[in-house]
């Protein structure tokens, strides 16, 4: 019976970390390539090398820093990353998706 619950178990917890990337509302799907102006919201975002939380960190993107989303992808476990180029600092790498915020360009004259 033991090995019933344990098996259960799993598969709940499987269900909980993978639920993310099958079910995701509007506001918080992957930015998309080349549509309007996004920025970080945080105050701040590490600019890693590679979409993994413990890669090394190149450059740091501060609020209100745009930037401009060239590629995306999604973790097995439902974590968002976009790869970006800070306008700022010139820097391109990826940063969580939660950490940005999309705005529209502004309008032409």
């Amino acid at each position: 019976m033991a090995v019933i619950g344990r098996a259960t178990a799993a598969v709940i917890s499987l269900a909980i970390l993978l639920a993310p990337a099958t079910v995701t509302p509007g506001e918080q799907r992957p930015p998309r390539v080349g549509t309007g102006w996004w920025e970080v919201s945080a105050s701040a975002a590490n600019v890693r090398i590679d979409h993994f939380g413990g890669d090394t960190v190149i450059g740091l993107a501060r609020s209100g820093d745009r930037v401009e989303v060239v590629d995306t992808w999604t973790s097995p476990f439902g974590a968002r990353w976009a790869k970006v180029l800070v306008s700022r600092t010139r820097v391109t790498g990826w940063v969580l998706c939660s950490l940005l915020t999309h705005r529209d360009p502004p309008p032409e004259p």
